[in-house]
């Protein structure tokens, strides 16, 4: 099951469970929010963060008696405080602060005189957990500036993957040479949507753990009839989760992109049959995919690292591709994702030559040694020195410096990619950087209108 159906089936049953326990069909337009009574990510260590909790959506005349908010504070402190006060149409204020560097996590619900969440009748927005309830989830940050990698990284970074990526090249190699042969045009017959699109089916020799043979693979789109020196160049990656490829049903009038797949499937079009053998033969049979230990003490065993090697083959293979494309703008040549595609998209930036530019969203695994110091975890593999190879942190240490780098999103009360990785992510890159802070929304994506926004931006 991939990641985004488990939490929909979690969602699902809690709406059963909603329906049963009895809900509250007053409260199904009702939303709770927070906001800082300042931006949330610029509070100095010790000093008081205010969060002002309000109801959005209440009708004239709802009674509120019994009711109240119940809310719980977390932190990289270590600490955590909860309590209750009565549920009010005006502000309810909670006041917090944090002795170090690092983040705060502050949650809220509406409870009934039992204690008991109240249930809406019918969810609203998108949540990873509590879009049935009348929920919070955001936070704040102290020092934001001054915190740093949990875990140093290993010392042999950069000679284990030159080594490994000397290896990858040399054996499975992209180059000007070659390119045409990893990529077939799509006749319209067979690529169905849109007809004034390009599609072309794309298998890239390369490797997965253990050094097994096997392919980059995806599709990659383009318009008809461009002009030339009219189109950036984009290789884009997927979340966590197995997704069985199919053909992009839409294109980008101003791009060549490149949508890889995650787990090399060959070929693309492969059949139910072989679909099946592939989740219990590739993905089932270690457990769910990157969560092995055993696997995940080796460098070259863990699945990440058959992920990297298809990222760099992948990469590769779009950089020399559309130098042969008319339509390119000889220039941009752009990495992006979101959650696990930002894991991925950090590593084509850092192992590659030639990205121009780095898009991330809510990136998954920064700081994964972060727990060990401390931090509050998010939904990752268990720490084990070897993943520090594969740390988007310590790949944003490597991004070229006149590269473009944002991570377009980190939700404050997201801890599935906790936004502690994303400030250390933010403080390891060089050169042009921005990252935006969201309150009042997690990872699975925006709960309609964020509370509030924290951008921040360097330039050198």
């Amino acid at each position: 099951m991939n990641f985004l159906r488990l939490f929909a089936a979690i969602a699902a049953f809690a709406g059963i469970a909603a329906s049963a326990l009895g809900a509250m069909p007053e409260m199904d337009g009702v939303v709770l929010k927070g906001v800082t009574d300042k931006d949330p990510c610029s509070y100095v260590v010790g000093e008081k963060m205010k969060f002002s909790f309000s109801l959005h959506g209440l009708a004239d005349g709802v009674s509120l008696d019994g009711l109240k908010l119940k809310w719980k504070r977390q932190g990289d402190d270590g600490k955590t405080e909860e309590g209750l006060v009565p549920l009010s149409r005006a502000p309810m204020t909670i006041e917090t602060s944090i002795a170090k560097p690092g983040f705060v996590r502050m949650e809220g619900w509406v409870v009934d005189s039992n204690g008991d969440k109240v249930k809406r009748a019918k969810s609203i927005g998108k949540s990873c957990l509590g879009n049935e309830e009348v929920y919070f989830t955001g936070g704040a940050a102290a020092g934001l500036r001054k915190i740093s990698q949990g875990v140093a990284e290993p010392s042999d970074f950069d000679a284990v993957w030159e080594s490994a990526l000397k290896r990858l090249f040399a054996d499975k190699p992209v180059n000007a040479g070659n390119v045409s042969s990893f990529a077939r045009v799509l006749p319209q017959s067979e690529a169905g949507g849109n007809p004034n699109a390009i599609r072309v089916a794309v298998a890239v020799p390369s490797y997965g753990p253990n050094w097994t043979d096997c392919h980059a693979t995806g599709y990659l789109t383009m318009p008809k009839n461009a002009k030339p020196g009219s189109l950036k160049a984009v290789i884009s990656f997927d979340g966590y989760g197995i997704y069985r490829p199919s053909i992009p049903w839409t294109c980008d009038d101003g791009k060549i992109e490149l949508h890889v797949n995650a787990h090399g499937i060959y070929p693309l079009d492969l059949d139910d049959a072989a679909w099946e053998a592939f989740q219990r033969d590739v993905i089932n049979a270690r457990g769910s995919y990157a969560f092995n230990d055993d696997d995940n003490a080796v460098f070259e065993k863990a699945y990440f690292f058959g992920m990297a090697m298809r990222v760099a083959s992948a990469t590769a293979f779009l950089r020399e591709y559309v130098k042969t494309l008319p339509e390119w703008n000889g220039k941009d040549l752009i990495s992006q994702g979101g959650s696990q595609g930002g894991l991925q998209a950090s590593w084509a930036a850092a192992l590659v030559k030639g990205v121009s530019e780095v898009r991330l969203e809510a990136p998954w695994c920064c700081d994964l040694g972060g727990r060990e110091v401390g931090r509050m975890g998010g939904w990752r593999p268990k720490w084990h020195p070897t993943l520090g190879y594969y740390d988007p942190v310590n790949m944003a240490k490597r991004f070229p410096k006149e590269m473009t780098k944002t991570v377009a999103r980190s939700a404050l009360g997201d801890y599935i990619a906790p936004p502690c990785g994303h400030a250390v992510l933010f403080n390891a890159m060089k050169g042009r950087k921005t990252v935006k802070f969201l309150q009042g929304g997690d990872h699975y994506g925006e709960p309609g209108v964020y509370s509030q926004a924290d951008t921040r931006k360097a330039c050198k």
